[in-house]
């Protein structure tokens, strides 16, 4: 049974990585031409802890906020450079911007993803101030399977123990989070087994583990719906109604809620085409909307955080 699955993962991994690269480089032409840009940067010794680096040259000031970005790909696929665009378009808010790879399934299963994350947060932390970034302005995000490992690290923040049942020394999580910027992410991976979506029992089972009594387990530490409090960060939140997955951002946004947690939301009805991953045709409309929406929102944590400093 594993190795089938594992077989039917790598199957997929390979046909998305190819059509995904291909897809990315002409999506992405011409995007990096306002930025400057240091690229593979290690962040640990494993091949696929690298990080991109994204600082907008329109940028006056010398110290800029920072978002750290975590890529989907239902944890088996894709890569940073085929988010080249999207970073550049949020590094576009005067933010400095780290665009992260992380280990992916089935290759590397659950919590080697998570691990990355920390590892890569506490590496932009002891090393941020010598690309001009702000301690003090921490932004995370992340779409699809990257937004549940964003939201999933700002509530293990608030609930310490999550970082040790995954391994983590949570001695070096140690930087405050200003907000989050999550699009159509994964958050109870209890619930997204009965999504209409292509692949998603895949994805899901191929990170946490295919044996009932595994991914049972894992789902419980894994799911940021089950983890919130009231000291979570502001959220912009963004997905559609087309999506597949749309139910988990609306049940996510409901528990922020109730938390008391500030959630800005933009939610496309089907009127708009917003289908899974439409962040990269950045023609549309409703792709050009998220975008300035977050923008807003980076825009009002930065400002937040300069008159909180003065």
């Amino acid at each position: 049974m594993i190795s089938i699955l594992n077989a039917k993962a790598w199957a997929v991994k390979t046909f998305f990585n190819f059509w995904g690269r291909l897809g990315g480089a002409i999506l992405n032409f011409g995007c990096l031409r306002d930025v400057d840009l240091s690229r593979d940067i290690s962040y640990g010794p494993g091949p696929e802890q690298r990080l991109d680096i994204l600082r907008p040259q329109s940028a006056k000031q010398r110290s800029l906020p920072v978002l750290v970005y975590f890529h989907g790909g239902g944890w088996i696929s894709a890569d940073k450079r085929i988010y080249d665009g999207i970073a550049a378009t949020l590094a576009q808010n005067s933010y400095l911007v780290f665009n992260v790879n992380y280990r992916l399934a089935p290759g590397s299963r659950f919590p080697a993803a998570l691990q990355d994350a920390a590892h890569a947060i506490d590496w932009i932390e002891r090393n941020l101030a010598g690309y001009g970034g702000d301690s003090s302005s921490i932004v995370l995000a992340g779409d699809s399977a990257g937004a549940q490992i964003a939201s999933w690290y700002a509530c293990a923040l608030q609930k310490r123990m999550l970082f040790k049942q995954v391994g983590i020394d949570s001695a070096k999580a140690r930087m405050p989070l200003k907000g989050l910027l999550l699009f159509y992410g994964v958050y109870d991976f209890d619930a997204v087994l009965d999504a209409h979506f292509p692949f998603i029992r895949l994805y899901a089972k191929s990170f946490l583990g295919s044996g009932m009594d595994a991914y049972v387990l894992n789902s419980q530490v894994a799911s940021p719906i089950r983890h919130v409090s009231s000291r979570f960060p502001p959220v912009f939140l963004c997905a559609g109604e087309r999506d597949g997955l749309y139910a988990q951002s609306l049940a996510f946004a409901e528990t922020l809620e109730k938390s008391g947690v500030v959630c800005k939301k933009l939610l496309f009805s089907r009127a708009y085409r917003a289908d899974h991953g439409f962040l990269f045709f950045r023609w549309l409309r409703s792709s050009r909307m998220a975008f300035a929406a977050a923008g807003d929102f980076l825009l009002s944590l930065s400002e937040s955080a300069g008159m909180a400093s003065e």
